[in-house]
């Protein structure tokens, strides 16, 4: 989806009659809906789903944000690919029993940009290793400077015992959510290029946890609208945004939309 000439075109369908927004040159990744945006929907005749995804079976579709690419070597940044997820996002909307998943790279990233503020629950994966539960303990620490601690868990992975447990006990403060063993099944799909199977998987109510955590999140859409304001108008303070789009804190409604 990030390729400049997929991002122009998913930008004009979100722009559609948004007069607020200036026109697709003036997106910038914290660019909110207002009156007349397209929005995104998950449903087959959604065009940005039909133009930009690929069906997975059980209702699921996959959707690949980008990466570098050969022409950007040495001059491109990878944040750079994430603006379009931003994008998408902000102007989605969901029905009830609808899921979006944002598989996110291992580390910080989130707080170069917007997506820590756009989730529900973020679900931190650690392994009982200590390289691993460092990263776990810096992001918390840089979600609750950011307002977002309390929609930040902690999933225990290839869990092997007892002192696996007690020591990613010790190392992230708290227990986790939920914990899961080495799942020879899963792993080897992926060593076979295939999608997993229910027998691949032959447990998954360690799982139930994050739904439920998901369903009663702290992070409301109030909540987040208003860390998503906030962050908009101090990216729009920024003097490269202001060189390259001119002065976008109008883009909000009148009443904050």
């Amino acid at each position: 989806m990030s390729r400049p000439a997929n991002v122009a075109a998913i930008r004009a369908h979100l722009l559609g009659s948004n007069t607020l927004v200036g026109g697709v040159d003036r997106f910038v990744k914290t660019t909110p809906p207002g009156p007349g945006s397209g929005r995104v929907r998950l449903d087959d005749g959604d065009p940005v789903l039909a133009g930009y995804s690929i069906p997975a079976g059980r209702g699921v579709r996959l959707m690949h944000v980008g990466t570098y690419e050969a022409s950007g070597i040495g001059t491109s940044c990878y944040h750079a690919d994430l603006a379009i997820l931003e994008n998408l996002l902000s102007h989605m909307v969901l029905l009830s029993g609808e899921w979006v998943v944002c598989d996110m790279v291992a580390g910080t990233d989130a707080f170069s940009n917007s997506l820590h503020a756009q989730f529900d629950l973020i679900v931190m994966v650690v392994e009982p290793t200590p390289e691993s539960a460092a990263v776990a303990v810096r992001y918390r620490d840089l979600a609750v400077a950011a307002g977002v601690g309390d929609g930040v868990v902690f999933v225990a992975n290839k869990v092997a015992d007892a002192a696996d447990r007690q020591w990613l006990r010790q190392a992230l403060g708290t227990p986790a959510l939920t914990e899961l063993g080495a799942l020879d099944g899963l792993r080897r799909a992926r060593q076979q290029g295939r999608t997993p199977v229910p027998n691949d998987l032959p447990d998954l109510a360690p799982l139930d946890p994050i739904v439920d955590a998901a369903r009663n999140s702290p992070l409301d859409g109030d909540r987040r609208a208003g860390l998503l304001r906030e962050l908009h108008l101090r990216l729009a303070e920024e003097d490269w945004v202001r060189a390259a789009h001119g002065d976008v804190t109008g883009q909000f409604s009148p009443a904050g939309a």
